[in-house]
């Protein structure tokens, strides 16, 4: 089962819209991160879960989607702001902090 439409939808401009192409890079790394962690998480949880119907699996797929999206929101909403403001004097630090904080060279997970 793939990762509900909820990730997905979230998708901000990409550096072909004119957009600083640093900034929508990193935010479609986020997604995908994002993507992916809810892909791993579902699939560990499906697999936990014995006997649930079609309608209980979507359920979970739907909630691993949008717990991976409300985490990735923050950081995503701040890459925006760099893309729409353009960087310039006086822009923040968003990007370079929110790339150290959640895309880390090594996966890493709980062993659990």
């Amino acid at each position: 089962m793939s990762t509900p439409p909820i990730l997905r939808a979230t998708a901000r401009p990409d550096a072909n819209d004119g957009a600083d192409p640093d900034a929508a890079t990193l935010d479609r790394r986020l997604r995908d991160r994002g993507v992916a962690v809810a892909d791993r998480e579902l699939a560990t949880a499906l697999g936990r879960l014995d006997d649930l119907s079609p309608a209980q699996r979507r359920t979970v797929a739907t909630m691993a989607g949008r717990i991976a999206a409300g985490v990735l929101a923050p950081a995503r909403v701040a890459v925006a702001g760099e893309c729409e403001d353009g960087g310039g004097v006086g822009h923040s630090a968003a990007p370079e902090t929110a790339g150290r904080l959640f895309l880390p060279d090594e996966d890493v997970r709980d062993g659990a």
